[in-house]
């Protein structure tokens, strides 16, 4: 460890602890000290509020990918790169160029809607979970005028309904699913101080959800940099498969937690589609919340 890196982990709270450095994919050296899982939050939380003087953003991993050398493994970022380049720089320059509504627009054109042939099922299946919910549901009728072809069966449904329980008190709590996750697990975990300071940035060193291979991380980026600048969104894990980020200022306009859903539906779909909660629901949700969870596996 060089005087230096010895410094910037005094700073950030880590001195006196066993650390290592770690080449981070080219794009610097990641500063790396394992913690415990009860601990790890704190710790962060320390590391966190040091940023500005250490210049590191800090990141929870697993630690069975700091120690294996994967944790800055290249494999899917370069399969998720158009041109092939799945250097850090290389993807945070991509991420600069990206309008993130236009490129998920794009992505909703390129698949079939598997639920084109099943429009009145979907509608009646979605309309009983609204009446246990809510103890009403609006007409099946009312509901099919909202899909015009525009959208995806399931979105259409879901913005329709998304409306109407909006103006009506629940009958039962939201279910908070996936996002009781956030800071729980028994997994070892390692501290990583990352060569970088923008807290979007920390997705173009370690894979944190499984879909990104395929839409590529510099979209991921793109986002979490919106979600940095509107809603005070910073990651604090990547799991490989899970990402947590803490949220300064949650979504306090119906509509605008729509769509913050759709990105979240769109980026990393098991965030919803594993616990089988609705899209609005996680819309209904968010509001509410001071931190996320998004999970995205194979």
């Amino acid at each position: 460890m060089t005087p230096q890196e010895q410094s910037i982990l005094d700073a950030a709270g880590l001195g006196g602890r066993k650390a290592y450095a770690q080449d981070a994919a080219g794009g610097g050296t990641a500063l790396l000290v394992d913690v415990s899982p009860d601990e790890m939050l704190d710790v962060w939380a320390v590391a966190r509020a040091a940023v500005e003087r250490t210049g590191r953003w800090p990141l929870l991993c697993s630690r069975h990918s700091a120690h294996d050398g994967d944790l800055f493994s290249r494999f899917y970022f370069d399969e998720g790169s158009d041109d092939g380049d799945g250097s850090p720089a290389a993807v945070l320059a991509r991420a600069e160029t990206i309008d993130v509504d236009a490129r998920l627009a794009e992505r909703h054109t390129q698949f079939p809607d598997g639920l084109a042939d099943w429009v009145d099922e979907t509608i009646e299946l979605e309309r009983e979970t609204t009446r246990a919910r809510y103890g009403d549901a609006p007409p099946a009728q009312e509901i099919r005028t909202a899909v015009t072809g525009a959208d995806r069966v399931e979105i259409a449904v879901n913005r329709h309904l998304f409306g109407w329980e909006g103006d009506r008190e629940p009958l039962v709590g939201p279910d908070m699913t996936v996002q009781d996750w956030y800071g729980s697990t028994d997994e070892p975990a390692t501290l990583v101080l990352l060569p970088v300071a923008q807290p979007w940035a920390v997705y173009a060193y370690v894979n944190a959800l499984h879909d990104a291979c395929g839409y590529g991380h510099d979209l991921l980026i793109a986002a979490a940099r919106h979600w940095h600048e509107r809603y005070g969104a910073e990651p604090v894990a990547a799991w490989e498969v899970t990402t947590w980020l803490t949220v300064a200022r949650p979504p306090t306009d119906p509509e605008e937690a729509w769509r913050l859903a759709l990105q979240h539906y769109a980026l990393a779909e098991n965030t919803i589609a594993t616990p089988a909660v609705t899209l609005r629901e996680h819309a209904h949700l968010l509001p509410r919340l001071d931190r996320w969870v998004l999970f995205s596996r194979p």
